[in-house]
């Protein structure tokens, strides 16, 4: 016989298992919606590399360049992170989002590793479309096209949250 005074359910607890592989199961659908997106604008040209990093990396939000560094994409989260929509974005620099407190020499040093097509990765204060400022953890990569040439950079950007 079983005392049922004795049997403690806790259907929130499974629950939280639940919404825990929910969550899990959306970020890995998000990703590969922002994988499939970036192919097809790049015509499917994209190195294995850059795949895998879209793949495994933490991110909030994906924006890509020309070598001019004018925006032709960004993701959802872009939107979620600034405030601002995709379509306004586009043909802007991402410089747009700097403001006042935003690091000089963090720009400079930017600056230099993207006229060389190397990697930057780093930290810089960005402005929410309602002005607040946030800090920011980008990692920006060269895209090169089958021809060995860089033909755009992808980044990778993650709000830091205040300690």
């Amino acid at each position: 016989m079983v005392n049922e005074s004795n049997i403690r359910i806790s259907p929130l607890l499974s629950f939280d298992f639940y919404l825990e592989n929910y969550h899990k199961l959306m970020l890995q659908l998000k990703k590969e919606v922002d994988l499939k997106q970036i192919k097809s604008l790049l015509r499917n040209d994209i190195d294995h590399k850059i795949q895998q990093l879209i793949k495994t990396e933490d991110y909030d939000a994906l924006v890509i360049t020309d070598l001019n560094q004018a925006i032709v994409w960004v993701n959802e989260g872009f939107t979620e992170m600034t405030g601002y929509h995709k379509k306004y974005a586009l043909g802007k620099r991402p410089s747009f989002l700097q403001g006042a407190e935003t690091s000089k020499m963090i720009k400079r040093q930017i600056k230099e590793q993207l006229v060389s097509h190397n990697c930057y990765k780093g930290a810089i204060v960005n402005y929410r479309k309602n002005g607040q400022a946030y800090r920011c953890q980008i990692n920006i990569f060269p895209i090169y096209g089958s021809k060995g040439d860089p033909t755009h950079f992808i980044a990778l950007e993650k709000e830091l949250l205040a300690a």
